[in-house]
């Protein structure tokens, strides 16, 4: 039963931590940032076939 004690209150330091935006969250210039590290790197691989 500890355990469920112990998960417990990280869930609800978690939830605090958000109601604080303490965690920082992926803007939409970081979602283009890594869709095109992404598109990148399908074409290396891609292009790695053919050589």
């Amino acid at each position: 039963m500890d355990n469920d004690k112990e998960i417990e209150s990280r869930i609800d330091q978690v939830l605090q931590a958000e109601k604080e935006n303490q965690i920082p969250r992926m803007t939409k210039r970081d979602y283009i940032i890594a869709a095109v590290i992404t598109v990148i790197a399908l074409l290396g691989i891609i292009g790695g076939f053919f050589l």
